[in-house]
């Protein structure tokens, strides 16, 4: 993946990203919405913010890409699951030090984890790991499931400290 592209992404990512907090409240709190969309203020669900501004930027990109990877589909999905551990660890790291979670440290986390998200993908993709179409189809296992989750555990969360909105 050349640095233009890796560039691009982020800037297409990150905005999308960013955007993607409010339309969840901009529809009026439609349910479809939400699915996709963050409902609260848990880090569970902060975590759209990641995953699918990230999965329908790479679908894309798996379309539209000029060069043809045979490890996109895993360099992309694994990308995409680095970085949104990578929000989880930063969020509770920092939150652990301070005792409080701080809005400019979660953005900071956010973009952190795009970040990660698309170094990781790049590194695959240079390295040519993960070629195997054992490895697409779990990938895309793995994200399809991933995503049932997040529009499972939107509205029946479990009962876990990632799924709960902190108090204001």
């Amino acid at each position: 993946m050349k640095k233009v592209n890796s560039i691009l992404a982020f800037i297409i990512i990150g905005i999308v990203g960013t955007l993607w907090h409010f339309i969840y409240e901009w529809s009026g709190d439609n349910p479809i919405v939400g699915a996709v969309a963050p409902v609260n203020e848990s880090v569970w669900e902060h975590l759209k913010l990641l995953f699918f501004p990230a999965v329908f930027y790479f679908i894309i990109e798996c379309f539209l890409s000029k060069e043809r990877y045979e490890n996109l589909i895993p360099a992309g999905a694994i990308g995409i699951f680095t970085g949104m551990l990578t929000i989880i660890a930063f969020f509770y790291t920092y939150k652990g030090i301070l005792g409080y979670d701080a809005d400019a440290l979660n953005i900071l986390s956010y973009f952190i984890g795009l970040g990660v998200t698309l170094f990781v993908k790049s590194q695959i993709l240079k390295k040519k790991s993960f070629t195997s179409k054992t490895a697409k189809y779990l990938s895309l296992i793995i994200t399809a499931v991933t995503a049932v989750l997040f529009f499972i555990w939107s509205f029946c969360p479990p009962r876990l400290g990632i799924f709960i909105p902190p108090v204001s």
